[in-house]
């Protein structure tokens, strides 16, 4: 037999099998169905139905269930037609008892002779298994005719050859239809083999038209990678571009790029609502188109700066907003690089310090206010060394002349002789019209404005100031000041003062304390690289508990003291970016300390560049 024989064989074996399974699982359900229809039929027409029938129907019920779950299983499968043929055994059998119970005959008969009918029809088992299952319904026929009738033989005459010739005429049917099942199923197994061989002749045809058109099937995925890469790329971008757009309009300061040639090519939510217009609107546009008239040319001048530097840049740019009000901005800037690492553009980011300035303007008018208030009191509190000081070359002013007119008037006098004196007096009124002067420059209100400074030179006129009250409480002043120091940018009147205050609060505390060996020591020295550092040390009572903060308002140790003096000297020297503070000395006393950070009388490097409308 051929290897397709076999196989077609073997299908059809398959074939059976599984439509006999499948036919089998119907007839458990028609036999489930005929079950409760009888049982609900014995109740609904009779009242007397037995126990015994309930008991039978429900186990009967069981019995499919359990026949139900059998066929799942492979190896019941692998044996459907006996089991099948059980089943119908089964069930002629438990009709024949039903019958018997009932007292049916005729019923019993024609419903067995029905089933090997349907089984005929319906069951592709073949000539054996029908024989076989005609038999048995033949034999339930006469075993429920026997209890009932007392005859092996049921009816008489006309019903028993009806019965057998049923019984035969199923068999052949089953014969009949099997054959008829067999061919058909050839049939369709032979067209599936057809089929099978033209599906494996389409898979060569195909396989040489692959072989064919690999090489064009090859460019054609490449080129669908490309376009997939790049639709993917494409996706990717616009994804970023909606998170970084996200981003960008939840910032709260104006973000903005330009081109190398000055047009917007993007502006987030917040510049959107500085500038009083839309997005749409603005990209592709030139400054020139946008901003004001007397901002563009610093607008531009800092692109230019910034795409030449090729470095991140910082400005302070003054611009009219649509409302007329002018605002200030710290801009922050940088360029765009393209692939080849060329500057295309430039990104940037305002923040609007506009209140910031106005706050940091009734700031400094505040300060210089304070300030200007203590330098007033501290000249009242040094009035009486100040008259001192002026009453002596006043004094000797006097002297001088009332010994020139008495000598004149003896008449002893050479007009040589004169000169020394006048020189004397002149001198000496010169003397007292510096104090007058330093006086005046302390308590005039002076701008705010910041130039360079030799520190040391402020140093030396705070001391010479000081030094009429020093020389009166007996306390030696000694500077030591570095040489050379460079300038540092600062208001000289207000870091006067706070030398001032510094030295004041230095003789008060060695007053308190000293025994004819008080001194304060004035120190200047470089600090670091970009700073110039003061020091005042005394020997005196020193500083109160480390607890204390001796620069908070209104802290004093003097019993008339107002506490303003060290608050107001560290607000000037944080306002000039110092920083200032105190220490305890080993021995005794203590050193008060400020720094400043150098200037070269230009603009202040660190401080940011302003536009050209802004200066």
């Amino acid at each position: 037999m051929s290897a397709e024989a076999i196989g077609l064989e073997e299908a059809l074996r398959f074939e059976v099998r599984r439509l006999l399974v499948y036919r089998t699982r119907v007839a458990l359900c028609i036999g489930l169905t005929t079950v409760v229809t009888f049982a609900a039929s014995n109740h609904l027409w009779r009242s007397d139905t037995p126990l015994w029938s309930d008991v039978m129907n429900l186990v009967t019920a069981a019995l499919i269930g359990i026949a139900f779950a059998l066929l799942t299983r492979p190896s019941i499968q692998r044996h459907a037609v006996p089991f099948a043929v059980a089943i119908f055994a089964f069930g002629s059998c438990t009709r024949a008892a039903a019958g018997i119970g009932h007292g049916d005959v005729a019923t019993t008969a024609i419903t067995l002779v029905g089933l090997a009918f349907v089984g005929a029809s319906t069951m592709p088992w073949g000539a054996g298994a029908q024989i076989a299952t005609a038999a048995i319904a033949g034999a339930a026929i006469m075993i429920n005719s026997y209890f009932v009738t007392g005859s092996m033989t049921g009816p008489p005459g006309q019903a028993a050859t009806a019965v057998a010739l049923g019984m035969g005429v199923s068999v052949g049917l089953a014969i009949e239809l099997q054959r008829h099942r067999v061919r058909t199923t050839v049939e369709m197994l032979r067209r599936s083999q057809a089929e099978g061989r033209l599906a494996q002749l389409n898979a060569e045809l195909e396989h040489r038209v692959h072989q064919r058109t690999q090489e064009l099937d090859g460019t054609t995925r490449r080129l669908a990678r490309e376009v997939q890469e790049h639709q993917q790329a494409l996706a990717g971008m616009r994804e970023s571009e909606r998170r970084l757009q996200e981003v960008l309009d939840h910032a709260m300061a104006a973000i903005y790029l330009r081109d190398a040639e000055g047009r917007y090519v993007l502006v987030n939510r917040y510049w959107e609502g500085m500038a009083g217009r839309r997005a749409e609107d603005v990209v592709g546009k030139s400054v020139e188109e946008i901003m004001p008239p007397e901002a563009v040319e610093a607008l531009n001048a800092h692109n230019r700066q910034v795409l030449e530097s090729r470095q991140p840049m910082q400005f302070e740019e003054v611009i009219r907003q649509p409302d007329g009000r002018l605002h200030t901005w710290v801009s922050v800037k940088f360029p765009q690089f393209d692939a080849n690492g060329e500057p295309v553009g430039v990104w940037g980011i305002s923040t609007d310090i506009t209140e910031r300035k106005r706050a940091e303007e009734q700031a400094r008018q505040h300060q210089a206010e304070l300030a200007h208030v203590l330098r007033v009191g501290t000249i009242g509190e040094m009035a009486a060394g100040f008259a001192h000081e002026i009453n002596q070359p006043l004094g000797a002013v006097a002297n001088y002349a009332q010994g020139a007119v008495l000598r004149m008037r003896n008449g002893t006098v050479q007009p040589a002789e004169l000169r020394p004196v006048l020189e004397a007096m002149a001198h000496e009124a010169l003397r007292a019209g510096e104090i007058v002067r330093r006086i005046r420059d302390l308590v005039r209100k002076e701008p705010s404005e910041q130039k360079p400074f030799d520190l040391n030179t402020l140093v030396r006129d705070s001391a010479q100031i000081m030094e009429g009250e020093a020389r009166q409480l007996g306390v030696q002043m000694r500077l030591e000041l570095a040489a050379e120091l460079p300038p540092v940018m600062c208001n000289g009147v207000q870091i006067e003062q706070v030398i001032l205050n510094l030295l004041r609060n230095a003789l008060d505390a060695v007053q308190g304390c000293s025994a004819g060996d008080g001194c304060v020591d004035i120190f200047s020295a470089a600090s670091g690289r970009d700073a110039v550092e003061v020091s005042v040390r005394d020997n005196g009572v020193g500083l109160p508990a480390e607890s204390v903060d001796v620069f908070a308002p209104f802290f004093s140790t003097k019993a008339n003291g107002l506490g303003m003096g060290l608050s107001i000297s560290r607000s000037i020297i944080e306002a000039h970016h110092g920083h200032v503070w105190a220490r305890r000395n080993a021995a005794r006393g203590s050193t008060f300390s400020f720094t400043l950070p150098l200037g070269n009388g230009r603009d202040d490097p660190a401080r940011p560049a302003r536009s050209a409308q802004g200066r």
